[in-house]
This record gives C-alpha cells, structure tokens and sequence, in this order.
C-alpha cells in the first residue's frame, strides 16, 4: 500500500505539473501571438478599426463644425494616413482625465496631440514632431514678460497635462503664492474672471479662441513644447508610416499650410458680433489709414503687384466675411501724421519699449522696430551706431527713420529726405550721401529689382530697437474686441516675410539710361563687353547674403569683446569635419559659411551679463541662455537657408537630451548643429575667458573625449579624435 500511494502520489504529482507547465507555455504563446497580432493590426488594413484618443476641448487641433462634423488638424492627419495606407483609424473625443488614464496604461490606440517629454520619450512610443507650441500665460488684467513676473502670484495649470512638469523642469526655482490645478480651461478661464487667480499657464492651442477677451503673455521665450502622436505598444509597427507622412508633409510645407489654415478656420468659426458692434457697422463707415511710401513689414509692405500683410489681410477678412464698409487712405509723410492726429484705428502705430499706458489699446502683438544702415560695398561698417554722428545720411521723406536721426542725434547727422527709394540708391551712388538708413524690405526690394545695376551696396549697422509696431484701437473705441478677434484671424494669413520676385527687365534708372544710350552708339564687340559686366553684377548680388552675414559678424564682435577670433576659427573646425564626413558640397559651403553666426542672438543680450566677471547667477544664465531663439529669430526672413537657422537655433542642444532651447536628444539634433557643438565647446575651452584661464589642446582633448555620448555625437567624437591635430593647427594660427 505504501508503495502504491507513493507511485499514486507521484502520479498524482506528475499530473499536477503538467497542467502548470502547459499553463506557463501556453501564456507566452498567448503574449506573443498578442503582440504579433498587434503588429500585424498596425499594418493590415483589414483588421478592426484603431481608436484614435484625442482631448475633447475645442481648438485649431480639433473641434465640431456647426453639423457636428469633426475639423481640425488632427481629422485632417487621420482621414490621410487612412487613404494612404489603408488604416481604419477612428478619432474617440474623450475627457483629460480618461485620456491621460489610457495613455498612462498603455491602452490600445494612437493618442492625438501628446506633448513630448524627455521621460515620455524614454517609456512611449511616440511619432515625429509635428508642431512645437508657445507656452503662454492669460490673464484678465496682468502681463508677464519673463518667468519671474509669476513669482508669489495665483496660478492655473491643467490637470494631466505636460505643461505644469515642462515649467517646473525649466524653471525650478518659480515659487507662487498659491497653485491650482483644474480639470479643463473652460474651469481655468471662469476663475480667472471671478479674479481667484492671476494667471492660466497652459500652451498656446488652449488659448487660441477669439471668444475670450483675456491678456495673452509670453514669458517663457525659450520654452517650446514638441506636439506628437503616441502609440500603445502594440500599435508600434505603425510608427514608420505615420512618421513617413509627418516628415513628407513638414519637407514639402503641407505640415506648415494645415497649421495656418486650420487655426485661421477655427478662428472664423469663433467670431462673435455683438449687437452694439453690428449697429456700428450698419451704419458708420471704418477710416484707416496707411503709409503710402513706407514699409513697415510684416503688417505692411509694397511691391509691384501692390500692398501686402496682416494690417491688409485684417481689412480684406472685414470686408469679405461681414461686408464691412471701409475706406483706406493711404498717406505719404505716414509717421508725421501719426504723430499729431488722433486716429481711432491704427493698425500700424508705432510706441517705444516702455510705453504702458498705451499698450491698453493693442489688438494683436507689438514687435520691435529697427531700421539698417546700408553702405557701398568697400566702405567701412558701423562697430557702434554712435558712429554716424557728423555723417550725410538719406532717408525717405516724412519716415521713421527721418525721425528717428532727428530724436536721436538732432543736428549732429546731416539728414538728406529723396521722395523715393530709387532716389536714395541713386543719392548714393553719386555720393551725395555716406549712408542710406530705412527698413530691410524697402531696400531688398529695390536691390532685387534692379539686379544690372544695383550690386552697390551691403549692411553697415542697425538700429537701436527702442521701438515697437503693431495694431492698436482705442480702448473705448465700439469695434475694438471685433477688430482683435479678426487680427487674430487675419494674423495666421500673414506672410511673415515678403519674397522678393525678380523684375523682368531692369530696373530703368539714371545709369540704365546712360548705359543703354552708349549700347545704341557702339558695336557689337561692345554688346559682348556689356554681357560680361551684366555676368559680374549678377554674381555681386548672389552674394548679398554674405554681405549680410558679414555684417552681422561685425555686429557681434562689437558687442562681445570675446568673440575675436573665435567665429573664425570655429568655422574652419566646422568645415573641417564637413568635408571629412564627406557631406554634399552644397551643405558643407553652408557650414562653413554660416557657423560664424551661431552667437548672432547674444546682441540682444544685456551687456551686464554679457561682459560680467564672474559666474552667473540663474536668473542671468537663464537669460544668457535666450540667445539661441534670439539669434534665431534676428535671421529668420535673410533667406538664408535651414542651415544657418540650425546651427544658430539648436548648438547648444546636447546629445542625452540635457542642452537647450528645446531638450532635443541624439539625432534629433541636426547635423549640423552637432558638429557646431563640438567646434565651439573647443574653442571656449582654448580660449581665455573673464571666467576662466585658457585650457591646453590636451585638456580640451580629454574633456571633448570624455563627453562623448552625454554632450557631443559619439560619431563625430571619434571623428574629433582622428583629426584633433588639425583643430589645435587651427586654433594657434587663428590664435587671438
């Protein structure tokens, strides 16, 4: 019996582990075979349909039509990549919470609108970037212009929503008085007019409604919060096309033209008259007025098809979208007589930086204003604006920059007014003049215009920029909450910068005339001569971008008494490594050519800080900081190209994510903003600094080594250590 029950016990043991094992094999298969399948889900257009999470609030992202028909970018992407790939991709509005909540689980979708994080970007599956947004600040009655202006003050934040961690991320040491999170903006806005918080901090989609009549601010310049699509695990084999699509679309400019026109539509559908506001245009006539001879873009400029920009798209949108009745005078001498008459409407007003009370008129965002001072090619350039006392500088008659000489310098610059741009090219070709001061757009367009004769000039210096444009209407004035809504409507039509288009024939001016009288008289022998000075101009002005380039360079060393020979020497490391990652010819030239620019932004930043011994404090360094968005916006509109853009934008970006503007991480920092880092991080650590003595080659060698993988590309790492002789060549033959 003993026996018998142990062989009935082993059996009975045999079988209790057969069905454990067979349990255990059988859960993997099941794991597997659920993965595999959601895989095979993610690429087989037969499957079921994929929900598609999105945020059910309103915004340019998503809202409902008038029929409750679904609009927006996010409809638009969808309704794309299930035409192009087969997918049966449906949108679920949900709730914050719920979304968050399924995001947070891994539940199966794609989720629309995610804001990329560096812990997120670590544990989700995410897509391509398809927008960045502004973080900004509402407020019923407030302003903040930087992050400090939060300080101890009552603010808003959304519950589940990356912003709050992004801000505390970047701004530690931000203390508020009191701090609420609420569910939704519609709760965030009610407390703000019941005066039970100062501010509502969230991205800029959440404010974009011209339904709301709140202060928007912008103090966090530098922050960008990256919008992208997650996935749950087991769609990420759908993760290629739908980056395929992203980047098709952001190449061929079908990413930036759905941005503008949706939110330009969503606007439309938000416009609300009042009936005090549809009495008014009943029965009174608009009057505004503009300059006739002047630019002032991007609100206003001219070409040979007539005006263009957002101060034009503003009437055009009244007239078309509530037949409005507006008469538009233009006027010569516009600034004189924005200085004595008392224009309810103006939507291109000029105020200086510290003007406050007149900022209670504003309907859209005021942007610094300054003019440039060109020169002829050869002539010195203007190291400091004070430079142009006791000089002949022309003006257009009745500008702003007629007036800005006389309140700057009064008397002491001989101020030369021509009733046109082509008289002020001619005054100095025939030099009348030493200078010409006015707006790059004017100018550009002349130059452009006349590519047979007007290969004279360049940049010799800027202005101050003490000014700010932009719209304004009287507080009191009947239409001013209707004319906001509409700028900002009319604002995302806005071409920001104007392209210049060559002239058919050249332009016909006094050296034309003389010239084609001579062509008249002589041979052809001379025809073929003529041919060949046509040739040399139209190269000069291939190079107008240099000169641009140029100038700017010397704008920067005037203002930072450290760059001397840095810029130089930190484009030959950059042209260096180009050539030796053998990149198309075309690209490298860009490097080159544009690395020197990468510091362009630190003119704007304050010389106490700029030339300050000693370290930083970080509030400084925070703003020191400032000067890759700066100096990327000071370019932005010089047309020169997606390289320069980067290398001045994202060089201090780093490659484990930890750098700055945007936090971007491995390749997803430009190329050329990779090998930017590592020629200037050199450079500084060579260089003799306020802060610091000069470190040898083999010192800069180690510490360049030793950030290999956590500030600088491995690759190009290794590529620095083959060819390290050659930077410390460079470095003592440029040597300060």
């Amino acid at each position: 019996m003993t026996i018998s029950l142990k062989r009935v016990g082993d059996v009975v043991k045999v079988r209790c582990q057969i069905p454990l094992t067979i349990l255990l094999f059988c859960s993997v298969v099941s794991t597997f075979l659920l993965w595999s399948g959601g895989l095979l889900a993610a690429n087989n257009p037969q499957q079921e349909s994929i929900p598609v999470w999105v945020y059910d609030a309103d915004s340019f992202e998503f809202w409902r039509d008038a029929k409750g028909e679904y609009r927006g970018l996010y409809p638009q992407i969808i309704n794309a990549l299930n035409d192009k790939y087969g997918y049966k991709l449906q949108l679920q509005p949900v709730q914050g919470a719920d979304i968050s909540k399924r995001f947070n689980h891994d539940s199966h979708g794609l989720y629309v609108g995610v804001i990329r994080t560096e812990t997120r970007a670590r544990t989700k599956v995410l897509s391509s970037r398809l927008f960045d947004n502004e973080v900004v600040t509402a407020s019923l009655n407030s302003s903040a212009s930087r992050p400090e202006d939060l300080n101890q003050t009552r603010v808003i934040f959304r519950q589940n929503d990356a912003t709050w961690e992004r801000i505390h991320q970047r701004y530690p040491d931000l203390t508020f008085r009191q701090l609420r999170m609420v569910t939704t903006s519609e709760e965030a806005f009610r407390l703000l007019s019941e005066d039970q918080a100062d501010y509502y901090v969230n991205d800029a989609t959440e404010m974009d409604t011209t339904a709301r009549y709140y202060q928007i601010s912008h103090p966090f310049k530098a922050l960008r919060l990256a919008t992208v699509i997650g996935f749950s695990p087991d769609l990420r084999g759908m993760r290629d096309n739908v980056n395929q699509l992203i980047n098709e679309w952001q190449r061929n400019g079908k990413m930036q033209n759905a941005l503008s026109e949706n939110r330009r539509q969503y606007l439309l559908s938000r416009i609300t008259l009042s009936d005090e506001e549809k009495q008014w245009l009943a029965h009174h006539i608009l009057h505004i007025w503009l300059p006739k001879n002047e630019n002032f873009a991007p609100l206003i400029w001219q070409d040979k098809n007539g005006y263009h920009g957002s101060a034009l798209d503003l009437i055009n949108d009244l007239r078309e979208l509530l037949q409005a009745r507006i008469e538009v005078h233009y006027i010569d001498d516009y600034v004189e007589y924005l200085r004595r008459e008392r224009w309810p409407v103006r939507l291109i007003d000029i105020s200086t930086t510290d003007d406050d009370p007149h900022a209670q008129g504003n309907i859209g965002p005021k942007i610094a204003w300054h003019n440039l001072y060109y020169t002829r090619i050869g002539q010195p350039f203007l190291w400091d604006e004070e430079e142009i006392r006791h000089q002949r500088v022309g003006v257009l008659a009745g500008s702003f920059a007629y007036h800005y000489l006389r309140q700057r310098f009064d008397s002491e610059v001989t101020v030369v007014t021509v009733a046109s741009i082509d008289r002020l090219i001619d005054a100095i070709e025939d030099h009348q003049v030493d200078y010409i001061l006015g707006d790059l757009s004017s100018l550009e367009t002349s130059l452009w215009g006349n590519e047979l004769f007007r290969g004279v000039l360049k940049v010799a210096g800027i202005t101050r920029p003490t000014f700010n444009i932009g719209p304004w209407v009287e507080a009191t004035h009947p239409l001013h909450n209707l004319l906001s809504q509409f700028h900002r409507l009319s604002s995302y039509r806005t071409q920001l910068e104007r392209q210049a288009e060559p002239a058919v024939t050249p332009g016909l001016t006094k050296n034309t005339l003389k010239i084609i009288s001579v062509i008249l008289l002589i041979t052809a022998l001379f025809s073929l001569c003529l041919l060949g000075m046509m040739w040399r101009h139209i190269r000069q002005n291939r190079h107008i971008n240099r000169n641009i380039v140029e100038a700017l360079e010397k704008v920067n060393r005037a203002h930072d008494n450290e760059t001397g020979s840095h810029i130089q020497r930190v484009a030959k490391y950059c042209d260096l490594m180009a050539r030796e990652l053998r990149l198309p010819r075309k690209i490298t030239r860009d490097i080159r050519h544009f690395a020197s620019l990468h510091d362009v932004g630190k003119i704007a930043v304050p010389e106490r800080i700029l030339r300050k011994e000693g370290p930083l404090t970080p509030e400084e360094y925070n703003e020191m900081k400032l000067h890759t968005v700066k100096g990327w916006r000071i370019i932005q509109g010089l047309g020169l190209g997606t390289v320069a853009e980067n290398i001045i934008h994202f060089h201090h970006e780093k490659w484990d994510g930890s750098g700055y503007p945007e936090g971007l991480r491995g390749e997803r920092i430009p190329l050329e903003a990779r090998i930017l880092a590592i020629a200037d991080v050199y450079d500084a650590l060579r260089q003799k600094r306020v802060y610091k003595p000069g470190f040898s080659h083999e010192h800069a060698y180690d510490l360049i080594v030793n950030g290999s993988g956590q500030h600088f590309d491995p690759r190009l790492v290794a590529l620095f250590r083959q060819h390290h002789e050659n930077f410390r060549i460079i470095y003592d033959s440029l040597a300060d």
